[in-house]
Protein backbone atom coordinates (compact mmCIF):
# COMPACT_ATOMS: atom_id res chain seq x y z
CA UNK A 1 0.00 0.00 0.00
CA UNK A 2 1.37 3.36 -0.96
CA UNK A 3 1.16 6.34 1.34
CA UNK A 4 0.85 9.99 0.44
CA UNK A 5 3.32 12.54 1.79
CA UNK A 6 1.28 13.09 4.95
CA UNK A 7 1.48 9.39 5.89
CA UNK A 8 -2.23 8.51 5.69
CA UNK A 9 -3.07 5.25 3.90
CA UNK A 10 -4.56 5.48 0.42
CA UNK A 11 -8.10 4.10 0.02
CA UNK A 12 -8.19 2.41 3.42
CA UNK A 13 -9.96 3.01 6.66
CA UNK A 14 -9.26 6.41 8.13
CA UNK A 15 -9.89 5.29 11.72
CA UNK A 16 -7.27 4.44 14.32
CA UNK A 17 -6.07 1.28 12.59
CA UNK A 18 -2.64 -0.33 12.41
CA UNK A 19 -1.47 2.17 9.80
CA UNK A 20 -1.68 5.26 11.95
CA UNK A 21 -2.65 6.92 15.16
CA UNK A 22 -6.03 8.01 16.36
CA UNK A 23 -7.75 10.71 14.31
CA UNK A 24 -10.92 12.78 14.62
CA UNK A 25 -12.24 11.40 11.35
CA UNK A 26 -15.16 9.09 12.18
CA UNK A 27 -15.94 7.84 8.66
CA UNK A 28 -15.11 4.14 8.89
CA UNK A 29 -16.33 2.91 5.54
CA UNK A 30 -13.80 1.05 3.43
CA UNK A 31 -13.37 1.38 -0.31
CA UNK A 32 -13.35 -1.89 -2.24
CA UNK A 33 -12.25 -2.13 -5.84
CA UNK A 34 -14.30 -4.94 -7.36
CA UNK A 35 -14.11 -6.20 -10.93
CA UNK A 36 -17.04 -8.28 -12.17
CA UNK A 37 -16.19 -10.56 -15.08
CA UNK A 38 -18.23 -12.69 -17.45
CA UNK A 39 -17.69 -16.33 -18.31
CA UNK A 40 -15.33 -15.35 -21.17
CA UNK A 41 -13.20 -13.23 -18.84
CA UNK A 42 -14.38 -9.83 -20.07
CA UNK A 43 -15.93 -7.12 -17.92
CA UNK A 44 -19.66 -7.11 -17.48
CA UNK A 45 -21.76 -10.05 -16.48
CA UNK A 46 -25.04 -8.19 -16.79
CA UNK A 47 -24.78 -6.92 -13.22
CA UNK A 48 -24.76 -3.30 -14.40
CA UNK A 49 -21.57 -2.29 -12.64
CA UNK A 50 -18.55 -2.08 -14.93
CA UNK A 51 -19.65 -3.35 -18.30
CA UNK A 52 -22.63 -3.06 -20.53
CA UNK A 53 -23.41 -6.69 -21.16
CA UNK A 54 -25.41 -7.29 -24.29
CA UNK A 55 -24.50 -3.93 -25.79
CA UNK A 56 -22.56 -5.54 -28.64
CA UNK A 57 -18.97 -4.55 -27.96
CA UNK A 58 -19.64 -1.58 -25.72
CA UNK A 59 -18.14 -3.22 -22.63
CA UNK A 60 -15.99 -0.17 -21.86
CA UNK A 61 -19.05 1.88 -20.90
CA UNK A 62 -19.87 2.37 -17.24
CA UNK A 63 -23.36 2.89 -15.89
CA UNK A 64 -23.45 6.62 -16.61
CA UNK A 65 -22.52 6.05 -20.24
CA UNK A 66 -25.27 3.43 -20.55
CA UNK A 67 -27.83 5.82 -19.11
CA UNK A 68 -26.79 8.58 -21.50
CA UNK A 69 -26.82 6.13 -24.41
CA UNK A 70 -30.35 5.04 -23.45
CA UNK A 71 -31.48 8.68 -23.37
CA UNK A 72 -30.01 9.30 -26.82
CA UNK A 73 -31.73 6.24 -28.32
CA UNK A 74 -35.27 7.28 -27.34
CA UNK A 75 -37.35 8.31 -30.35
CA UNK A 76 -40.56 10.22 -29.76
CA UNK A 77 -43.36 8.16 -31.26
CA UNK A 78 -45.88 8.16 -28.42
CA UNK A 79 -46.53 9.51 -24.95
CA UNK A 80 -44.78 6.45 -23.47
CA UNK A 81 -41.51 7.58 -25.08
CA UNK A 82 -41.74 10.98 -23.41
CA UNK A 83 -42.37 9.35 -20.04
CA UNK A 84 -39.47 6.94 -20.65
CA UNK A 85 -37.22 9.93 -21.36
CA UNK A 86 -38.31 11.59 -18.12
CA UNK A 87 -37.62 8.43 -16.12
CA UNK A 88 -34.20 7.94 -17.74
CA UNK A 89 -33.11 11.55 -17.16
CA UNK A 90 -34.40 11.38 -13.58
CA UNK A 91 -32.42 8.19 -12.98
CA UNK A 92 -29.28 9.78 -14.43
CA UNK A 93 -29.74 12.87 -12.26
CA UNK A 94 -30.19 10.77 -9.12
CA UNK A 95 -27.10 8.69 -9.88
CA UNK A 96 -24.99 11.79 -10.52
CA UNK A 97 -26.33 13.48 -7.39
CA UNK A 98 -25.41 10.53 -5.20
CA UNK A 99 -22.01 9.98 -6.78
CA UNK A 100 -20.97 13.64 -6.74
CA UNK A 101 -22.23 14.13 -3.20
CA UNK A 102 -20.24 11.15 -1.95
CA UNK A 103 -17.14 12.20 -3.87
CA UNK A 104 -17.40 15.72 -2.40
CA UNK A 105 -17.46 14.24 1.10
CA UNK A 106 -14.47 12.02 0.28
CA UNK A 107 -12.59 14.99 -1.12
CA UNK A 108 -13.38 17.02 1.97
CA UNK A 109 -12.15 14.20 4.22
CA UNK A 110 -8.89 13.77 2.34
CA UNK A 111 -8.11 17.46 2.06
CA UNK A 112 -9.05 18.28 5.65
CA UNK A 113 -6.39 15.86 6.91
CA UNK A 114 -3.68 17.28 4.69
CA UNK A 115 -0.69 18.47 6.66
CA UNK A 116 1.59 20.12 4.17
CA UNK A 117 4.13 22.83 4.75
CA UNK A 118 4.85 24.45 8.07
CA UNK A 119 2.56 27.38 7.26
CA UNK A 120 -0.49 25.13 6.66
CA UNK A 121 -2.20 24.70 10.00
CA UNK A 122 -4.92 22.15 10.79
CA UNK A 123 -7.81 24.60 11.01
CA UNK A 124 -6.85 26.29 7.76
CA UNK A 125 -6.64 22.93 6.06
CA UNK A 126 -10.18 22.01 7.13
CA UNK A 127 -11.56 25.38 6.03
CA UNK A 128 -9.85 25.18 2.65
CA UNK A 129 -11.06 21.60 2.21
CA UNK A 130 -14.66 22.74 2.71
CA UNK A 131 -14.19 25.56 0.21
CA UNK A 132 -12.81 23.15 -2.40
CA UNK A 133 -15.41 20.40 -1.87
CA UNK A 134 -18.25 22.93 -1.89
CA UNK A 135 -17.81 23.32 -5.65
CA UNK A 136 -18.38 19.61 -6.16
CA UNK A 137 -21.44 19.79 -3.90
CA UNK A 138 -22.82 22.55 -6.14
CA UNK A 139 -22.38 20.21 -9.10
CA UNK A 140 -24.24 17.52 -7.18
CA UNK A 141 -27.11 19.93 -6.58
CA UNK A 142 -27.15 20.74 -10.30
CA UNK A 143 -27.47 17.01 -11.03
CA UNK A 144 -30.35 16.86 -8.56
CA UNK A 145 -32.00 19.74 -10.41
CA UNK A 146 -31.55 17.75 -13.63
CA UNK A 147 -33.54 14.84 -12.22
CA UNK A 148 -36.23 17.07 -10.73
CA UNK A 149 -36.51 18.98 -14.01
CA UNK A 150 -37.19 15.73 -15.85
CA UNK A 151 -40.02 14.91 -13.46
CA UNK A 152 -41.45 18.41 -13.87
CA UNK A 153 -41.28 17.98 -17.63
CA UNK A 154 -43.26 14.73 -17.39
CA UNK A 155 -45.86 16.39 -15.16
CA UNK A 156 -46.19 19.37 -17.52
CA UNK A 157 -46.60 16.99 -20.47
CA UNK A 158 -49.36 15.19 -18.60
CA UNK A 159 -51.07 18.46 -17.64
CA UNK A 160 -50.87 20.14 -21.05
CA UNK A 161 -51.31 17.22 -23.44
CA UNK A 162 -52.56 14.01 -21.82
CA UNK A 163 -55.33 15.37 -19.57
CA UNK A 164 -56.91 17.63 -22.25
CA UNK A 165 -56.90 14.67 -24.62
CA UNK A 166 -58.65 12.47 -22.05
CA UNK A 167 -61.22 15.18 -21.29
CA UNK A 168 -61.93 15.67 -25.01
CA UNK A 169 -62.46 11.92 -25.46
CA UNK A 170 -64.84 11.82 -22.49
CA UNK A 171 -66.86 14.74 -23.88
CA UNK A 172 -67.05 13.19 -27.33
CA UNK A 173 -68.01 9.85 -25.80
CA UNK A 174 -70.91 11.47 -23.90
CA UNK A 175 -72.43 13.07 -27.03
CA UNK A 176 -72.43 9.91 -29.10
CA UNK A 177 -73.83 7.69 -26.37
CA UNK A 178 -77.53 7.08 -25.87
CA UNK A 179 -79.24 9.61 -23.65
CA UNK A 180 -79.57 8.45 -20.08
CA UNK A 181 -82.55 8.80 -17.79
CA UNK A 182 -82.44 12.11 -15.88
CA UNK A 183 -84.86 14.01 -13.69
CA UNK A 184 -85.10 17.77 -13.64
CA UNK A 185 -82.61 18.50 -16.42
CA UNK A 186 -83.33 19.68 -19.97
Amino acid sequence: MSTPPNGAPVGGSMGGGPSGGRTRHTHKERTWNVNFTTANGGPGGGAGFNGAAGDGGAADRHQGDRLIHAIERIEFRSDKDILALAKAVNHLGRELYLILGMRAEELNGVLSQYKGRWYTFGAQSRIKARLVSAHLKVSAEAAKALGVGALKMAHAFDRHFVKPEREARQQRGGKHARPTFTIGED
